[in-house]
């Protein structure tokens, strides 16, 4: 792991890809612990809390199906920086809401950015992957996995603190800017995938072929994003946790799942990727039923068992969809890639709307449910 990182690092341009998914995700992580404070704020419930978080995954899902024209025509590392630029400015827009429309609208504009921002990032590392003949995918993942507890720890500190969540953001954004034009751009804008045509599609739906991987994409990544907006209310709404705990949860989930992919490629190498994903599988499920103990620390290590469980599966599921001989790597990989983002962007939304009717700890079990079914499809998926 340490010659791998430290190979990534002395690299200026993969150096900057990790920069991108690391500042990208702390700001992200930020907003998810002033989830709370908003919720109790504009005294929302969780049905209405679900409503309103289904509008980012609205926003990321419109841009997903417009952004690739325009990535095209920018190229995918201009396309990253002046994504990355957007998603800074636009995530002060939430926590300054003084209603429960205005909360709407001004998340779905960040998640308009959000979508953008996902495809270039990706699209970026993917070029410099084919480009350089590297592997970078997994070690870019894991930075984004770092940024989460960073953004986690620092959010959750600051919400305890009662530092006032715009001037958090301003900040916020002032640095995601500053590290754009400083360190970013310099190494990346240029980068461009020349030999795209117009049949070579970023994102697409899956084929026969790929509905498998799509599916174990789709069902882990949504569990993913359900445990990231719902983590801290779960900990401080419903277990009466401190923001610092609450914040924790999703640090814990974070960090878990940092170490394992920042491990996941040894992993693989010495017992197979097969191997690898139904183990993390059954640790995630392992974590999920811990979530159902109602105590603080029990649930925290739930969380962190969820996410080294799951810090598996996008990059064994994106490398075989790679290697599927009966369509080409980029398609293969953006096909899954789609589906995938579309579970983690909609469960918080799925998550919401289930609270309102059973309640926030058992609608947990469908993450579980799932979880289940994506190992059942390991076990009928081929490998290559």
């Amino acid at each position: 792991m340490v010659n791998n990182l430290s190979r990534y690092i002395l690299n200026e341009k993969y150096r900057a890809i990790g920069t991108c998914f690391f500042m990208f995700s702390i700001l992200f992580a930020l907003w998810i612990t002033r989830i709370p404070e908003i919720k109790t704020r504009l005294m929302l419930t969780e049905g209405q809390l679900g409503t309103a978080l289904f509008f980012f995954p609205l926003g990321a899902i419109t841009s997903m199906l417009v952004s690739n024209n325009l990535i095209r025509k920018l190229g995918e590392g201009r396309s990253t920086v002046l994504a990355l630029l957007s998603f800074g400015f636009a995530m002060i827009l939430p926590i300054s809401a003084q209603s429960y429309a205005m909360l709407c609208f001004y998340l779905f504009i960040p998640g308009l950015c959000m979508g953008w921002v996902d495809i270039s990032i990706n699209a970026v590392a993917n070029t410099l992957e084919k480009i350089d003949d590297v592997k970078i995918m997994s070690t870019s993942h894991g930075f984004f996995s770092l940024g989460g507890i960073a953004g986690g720890v620092i959010g959750g500190l600051l919400a305890e603190s009662q530092v006032n969540g715009l001037a958090q953001f301003g900040f916020g954004s002032f640095m995601m800017v500053l590290t754009v034009l400083l360190v970013i751009s310099p190494a990346i804008r240029k980068v461009h995938d020349s030999s795209n045509s117009e049949h070579d599609v970023i994102f697409a739906l899956p084929g026969r072929p790929l509905l498998g991987l799509a599916v174990i994409a789709f069902c882990c990544m949504m569990a993913e994003g359900a445990i990231t907006d719902w983590s801290t209310v779960y900990l401080s709404i419903n277990l009466g946790s401190s923001a610092v705990l609450a914040g924790f949860g999703f640090a814990a989930f974070s960090a878990m799942m940092t170490l394992g992919r920042f491990n996941g490629d040894l992993l693989i190498l010495r017992f197979g990727h097969t191997l690898v994903l139904r183990t993390g599988l059954v640790i995630s499920m392992a974590g999920l039923l811990l979530l159902f103990i109602p105590k603080v620390i029990t649930v925290i290590i739930g969380f962190g068992l969820a996410g080294l469980g799951y810090s598996a599966v996008v990059p064994i599921v994106f490398s075989q969809a790679s290697k599927k001989q009966s369509v080409s790597p980029a398609l293969g990989l953006a096909s899954v890639a789609t589906l995938g983002y579309s579970g983690f962007l909609m469960g918080p939304v799925l998550i919401g709307w289930l609270a309102e009717v059973i309640g926030l700890g058992l609608s947990f079990s469908v993450i579980l449910g799932l979880t289940i079914l994506a190992f059942v499809l390991t076990l009928t998926e081929k490998s290559n």
